[in-house]
């Protein structure tokens, strides 16, 4: 179990993050990054940075990979300076997929959605036709 300094420093450099991307980077090639989590070691020594990018395509998702480890020392400075620890972690980061996973499972989930109405309103169409052609039957003179 995490001590409660230990959990206070992760929750401390994860926010610290998420406000140097967001408002302290003046990088043109940033798009939209969210910090999502930090693994740090025990030593406090390394910190990982889970973050979700927001791209329209790889090239651009690349891109702002790229602009974030050329920004990586710039952060590390930043967060050195906002903590209150011995040491400063070393810190990477890491691309989390699962906000483009969630995105894509909503699209196909709406997908599927509007795939069923058009299903349903064609058989309700097509049952109704039915029906009045049962009716019609019954109306003719035998």
């Amino acid at each position: 179990m995490a001590s409660v300094a230990f959990e206070r420093v992760r929750a401390k450099i994860k926010s610290e993050a998420a406000r140097i991307l967001m408002t302290d980077l003046k990088d043109p090639r940033m798009g939209f990054v969210t910090v999502i989590d930090v693994d740090l070691s025990r030593d406090f020594r390394h910190a990982t940075i889970h973050v979700s990018i927001l791209a329209d395509h790889e090239g651009e998702e690349r891109r702002i990979l790229k602009a974030l480890d050329s920004a990586k020392g710039f952060v590390q400075r930043e967060i050195a300076g906002r903590l209150r620890t011995r040491t400063t972690p070393l810190i990477e980061f890491q691309q989390s997929k699962g906000a483009q996973q969630s995105i894509k499972i909503n699209s196909l989930l709406d997908q599927l959605a509007e795939e069923r109405k058009e299903r349903e309103a064609r058989e309700a169409r097509e049952a109704a036709r039915a029906a009045g052609e049962d009716d019609e039957a019954s109306t003719e003179p035998e």
